[in-house]
């Protein structure tokens, strides 16, 4: 073999391996979440907001079906979305996008990773109103193909501003430094709504360490110690939270009704 053909196969080698790696995406930013309609405006007293690990749209009975997963989304204001499914050559949009063409919402998709030069994995918002920006880190470190971020947007809720995070962690024991990452940001807006699967309980000790003091757990009436998805709050109250149990995603459905301080 001559040495053109050697290292047109290296080529090709370095190509596959490149193509077929999981890889992390750089820090975004922007203004406006996409939308084929005008939003609402943001005037009601309250908000509902929500977290759901969609796991892809899977439901428990293996079947996928995205249609039920927006209708439990529908319920609420502003919906933060975990396990995304992006695109891919035989996807043309995300899922977040989907939902929120179904529902005639605005959406947001946050890509945690990309496979094939394709935004194949992410996070999601699905929201009645529109932001006035919004920003995604990436957070490092992250293990094997499990590349993680948080996306902050910023709302305006009758003059005041509202921080919502959304976030899917690894667990703790895979390393705290994002998880102190995503609490210190939190910790940074004085009226806060941070939402997601932290793959850890509230009482974990580094949960416990690095939430903010007047951190409140918006769905801690809800009797189940062991969960995993939070909404937890800052310089708001919270009037009631509710869940709807497993079964379109591996996940259940956590929501709960907010209101501003007096």
């Amino acid at each position: 073999m001559s040495g053109s053909w050697i290292l047109l196969a290296a080529l090709a080698l370095i190509g596959l391996f490149a193509a077929s790696r999981a890889w992390p995406v750089r820090a975004t930013d922007g203004l406006r979440l996409e939308s084929e309609q005008e939003d609402d405006g943001f005037g009601e007293a309250t908000l509902s907001v929500a977290t759901y690990n969609i796991h892809r749209a899977r439901g428990l009975d293996g079947e996928k079906n995205l249609g039920r997963i927006a209708e439990l989304v529908k319920t609420c204001d502003v919906v933060g979305l975990q396990e995304v499914e992006g695109t891919s050559l035989f996807r043309r949009h995300d899922q977040a996008s989907l939902i929120g063409r179904m529902l005639g919402r605005l959406f947001h998709f946050s890509t945690t990773r990309r496979l094939l030069f394709f935004p194949q994995r992410g996070n999601g918002l699905i929201s009645r109103f529109q932001t006035r920006r919004w920003e995604t880190t990436p957070l490092f470190p992250s293990t094997g193909r499990a590349h993680r971020n948080m996306t902050v947007y910023h709302f305006e809720w009758a003059g005041e501003p509202v921080a919502v995070i959304n976030t899917h962690l690894s667990k703790p024991a895979e390393g705290e430094s994002p998880l102190e990452e995503v609490m210190h940001a939190f910790g940074q807006y004085p009226c806060a709504v941070l939402l997601g699967d932290f793959n850890a309980p509230a009482h974990h000790a580094a949960m416990c360490r690095a939430m903010p003091q007047d951190t409140q757990d918006a769905l801690s009436g809800l009797d189940d110690q062991d969960r995993v998805d939070m909404i937890l709050v800052r310089g708001l109250e919270v009037d009631k939270a509710w869940s709807e149990s497993a079964g379109p995603s591996d996940h259940p459905f956590f929501a709960a009704q907010l209101r501003l301080m007096d």
